[in-house]
């Protein structure tokens, strides 16, 4: 009996431990890393640039095919009213049948065709490097405007969270008003004018909440994911990363590894081999031909016939086409080489400028923490004041409003640092998630 009811009550037990439900799955924080390699992934800039080089790999695969003798099968069937008939003096000879049919399969090879098959194949090569390139930098852009919009939803929650302080400073200033005005001590202005500003500044909760909710759609579409898709993001970053290179170091990047400037000179390659290209077109082809010929045909003898041919072609006089061709494709590549020695130029400039919107923006915002820390001291000794009756309410009020400015200039600079820094990387050819893999959130969100 005993036994039992142990049994019973073990089953009890076991069955209330299966019927708990499992605690909820805390959400997932979406990194800036992860979201930079997510718009690397899924963005529309990365599914056309995954297109584009996949078509221009199909062109270089027909490039290759020239190099391969082709193979090509014709046949027809003819009716006629009366047969083909050859006359030899007195003598009349069937050629043909009225109704016959004729086959004939041809494997064809070029031989030699002065280069022009080496230049294609090049050209369509540079031409998938230039357009590897070419996605490579719009993916960039891409998650650049990642970046921007992963800052904003960042900016948006600091926003809230210092007007949540104001609220909770004008409530405690709306307190002590109301115990001075019960007191006699201040005039009931002071009510209304703290009231005001507390309505304003609650209107602003709501303002700020739906800019979130678009800016966080708006990064779930840059990442090719579903607007609808819940994203958590962290709710501040510390401060930003540090670069791998110095200033010299990532001009020598810009100058090796931009891939707009890498583009350009793939474009380079492609125009040098077009050229190439139309100056074989002056030199003759050679080719060989294997063919195998049926005829139905009663009056032959040999139906079928195999036939090697071996030929020539070769255009002499074109009027000067060729040679006008081969300055166009020259005239082209000079036209590349000036833009890939301007764009270098433009990078080294744009570096430099970035390097230093970069270091004025993380000297802004020490500067901001600096202006916060004086602007809660300016608020505490104006708000002690208030309490004895040597500072009006408005002056409570200004200071409260300094230092919501001083909080809002300060997370701006914050984050303006991130996107500049965003800019100089991308400008040297950076990875963009390598970068921002130290991107952590700040101490006090941890």
């Amino acid at each position: 009996m005993n036994r039992l009811l142990a049994s019973l009550t073990l089953a009890l037990c076991f069955g209330s431990v299966l019927a708990e439900e499992p605690p909820p799955a805390s959400p997932v924080v979406l990194t800036l890393f992860n979201a930079l390699r997510a718009a690397a992934a899924g963005s529309q800039a990365s599914v056309a640039a995954g297109l584009d080089l996949a078509a221009s790999r199909e062109g270089t695969t027909r490039a290759k095919a020239a190099y391969w003798p082709t193979l090509s099968v014709a046949g027809n069937w003819q009716a006629r009213d009366r047969e083909i008939v050859a006359i030899f003096g007195t003598f009349e000879v069937p050629e043909t049948q009225k109704n016959f049919f004729t086959a004939e399969a041809d494997l064809t090879e070029v031989l030699w065709d002065g280069g022009r098959r080496a230049a294609a194949l090049e050209i369509s090569r540079g031409s998938e490097d230039a357009t590897s390139m070419k996605g490579k930098a719009d993916v960039q852009s891409a998650q650049l405007e990642g970046l921007a919009t992963y800052l904003k939803v960042l900016v948006l929650k600091a926003q809230r969270r210092v007007v949540d302080q104001r609220i909770a400073s004008l409530e405690e200033h709306l307190r002590i008003a109301r115990d001075l005005y019960d007191q006699g001590i201040v005039a009931r202005n002071d009510l209304l004018g703290t009231e005001v500003r507390l309505r304003v500044v609650k209107d602003q909760i709501g303002q700020i909440t739906n800019a979130i909710a678009v800016a966080t759609r708006t990064l779930g579409r840059l990442m090719g994911r579903s607007p609808d898709e819940t994203l958590t993001l962290p709710e501040a970053l510390a401060s930003p990363p540090p670069l791998p290179d110095d200033l010299d170091g990532l001009k020598r990047r810009a100058a090796s590894g931009n891939p707009r400037l890498e583009s350009l000179r793939a474009s380079l390659r492609v125009d040098r081999s077009t050229a190439t290209a139309r100056k074989g077109e002056s030199w003759p082809s050679f080719f060989a031909q294997l063919s195998h010929t049926y005829q139905q045909n009663d009056s032959l003898l040999y139906p079928n016939a195999n036939v090697l041919f071996v030929g020539v072609n070769w255009q002499v006089w074109e009027n000067g086409a060729r040679k006008a061709a081969v300055r166009q494709a020259e005239i082209a590549a000079r036209k590349t080489e000036s833009q890939i020695a301007d764009l270098a130029r433009t990078l080294d400039i744009g570096v430099d400028e970035a390097w230093r919107d970069f270091t004025q923006a993380l000297r802004e915002a020490g500067t901001a923490r600096t202006n916060v820390e004086a602007a809660e001291e300016n608020l505490r000794i104006e708000e002690d004041q208030y309490k004895a009756g040597l500072s009006r309410t408005i002056d409570v009020l200004d200071a409260e409003a300094v230092l919501a400015e001083s909080r809002f200039s300060l997370v701006n600079q914050h984050y303006t640092a991130y996107l500049k820094e965003g800019l100089l990387a991308a400008a040297a050819g950076l990875d963009l998630p390598t970068v921002f893999a130290g991107a952590a959130p700040a101490p006090e969100e941890r």
